[in-house]
């Protein structure tokens, strides 16, 4: 959806995603807590500016090399480097994508970006790239769709990644920002880009209340993942399950939310972080 006023360009006009009714009541008093917990966390690192920067720095990267001439371009070095920047998929995804080889590859980026289908069905189609067995990899297929969307083009689509929400398990950030939360068994939301979208609305709306108006799509990625950094902290105090699962157990307050983001820095060895079977 073109929200608050701005234009996606180009290719106006297309996946206008409106937000759906919600079933739910978030909570604002939440959001200002998260916010705040943000901004705190923040100010340790110089304040908010260097981490949307970082988050302006990985969509100009998807911008440029998802754009619609660059497709019969892209390489399997590209989608390493895209790759290398999502969180969710960079250390499950890697030997899937080598195994479909790199044009089957391409055809799906292009199909999930640039195809005619709707939304959903698109993106359907990109999961089912991977086999029904490889269940992991399904997910991170899911969360690597989201990603590709969502940084290439900001404004029209929301983040649409598990840990945003997960209607399977009805976990991920927006359940954070629910009020009474923690006394649900079950929330009515699904995983619709519609569900995603009517949540991205109300976030705009309370944060233009607090006084921001830039950049609210990237500001908006930044307070989800600390409301879902802020889950895993509290999950990793009871079993740590999660946090090891997600490996980061023992990371600091703003490197999780940066990792959940795909802006944390690059190994200091200068390793890649994908993770392939080693040969012998």
């Amino acid at each position: 959806m073109l929200w608050f006023g701005k234009r996606a360009e180009p290719e106006e006009g297309r996946d206008l995603i409106r937000p759906a009714a919600l079933e739910v009541d978030f909570d604002a008093r939440l959001l200002e807590a998260k916010l705040a917990r943000l901004m705190e966390h923040a100010a340790e690192h110089g304040g908010i500016e260097p981490f949307l920067e970082a988050l302006r720095r990985k969509q100009a990267l998807f911008a440029q090399a998802l754009a619609p001439e660059r497709m019969a371009s892209l390489d399997p070095g590209t989608m390493d480097t895209l790759l290398e920047t999502v969180f969710p998929a960079r250390r499950k995804l890697p030997a899937v994508l080598d195994e479909l080889g790199p044009e089957r590859v391409r055809e799906a980026v292009r199909d999930l970006l640039h195809g005619e289908a709707p939304l959903p069905e698109r993106m359907g189609r990109f999961v089912a790239l991977v086999p029904e067995d490889r269940a992991k990899a399904r997910r991170a297929a899911r969360d690597l769709a989201a990603e590709l969307l969502h940084f290439r083009d900001p404004v029209r689509y929301p983040l649409m990644t598990r840990w945003v929400w997960d209607s399977g398990t009805g976990t991920g950030a927006l359940r954070e920002l629910i009020r009474g939360n923690d006394t649900l068994r079950e929330i009515p939301l699904n995983s619709a880009p519609e569900t995603y979208e009517a949540a991205r609305v109300w976030l705009a709306e309370r944060l233009r209340e607090e006084g921001y108006y830039k950049e609210l799509e990237l500001l908006i990625d930044l307070v989800l993942a600390q409301a879902y950094a802020d889950y895993v902290e509290i999950m990793a105090k009871g079993v740590g399950m999660l946090a090891a699962e997600l490996g980061t157990a023992g990371t600091r307050a703003m490197e999780l939310v940066t990792k959940l983001l795909g802006i944390d820095p690059p190994r200091r060895s200068g390793a890649s972080r994908l993770k392939r079977p080693r040969l012998h």
